[in-house]
């Protein structure tokens, strides 16, 4: 059997680990338990996507809404809200009075 080495530990013991959701053939390696997609696909989202949901959550709307209207997964959303950055508000607290003596 010629199966493909794993791009983690190099072992030469990997066996086939049926298919991804993009119907490719996924592995997984005997020797460290990795399981990986030769030449994976990555799906990036555009910019102007990724600044249409920072601008809907600064509306409050609701992540289900926002994830319907823009047609991205909830993980993705949470993922881009926890990795990427915290929403800027634009927001400032106002200076407390001084005090007068």
């Amino acid at each position: 059997m010629n199966t493909p080495p794993c791009p983690a530990c190099g072992g030469v013991y990997t066996v086939k680990n049926g298919h991804a959701h993009t119907h490719k053939q996924r592995y997984l390696c005997r020797v460290c338990g990795d399981q990986f997609t030769l030449e994976p696909t990555w799906h990036r989202m555009s910019p102007e996507t990724e600044a249409l949901v920072d601008r809907l959550l600064t509306e409050r709307l609701s992540h289900r809404g926002i994830c319907r209207v823009v047609g991205v997964s909830r993980s993705w959303l949470r993922r881009h809200m926890t990795l990427e950055k915290t929403v800027p508000h634009n927001i400032q607290a106002p200076e407390p009075p001084a005090k007068q003596a």
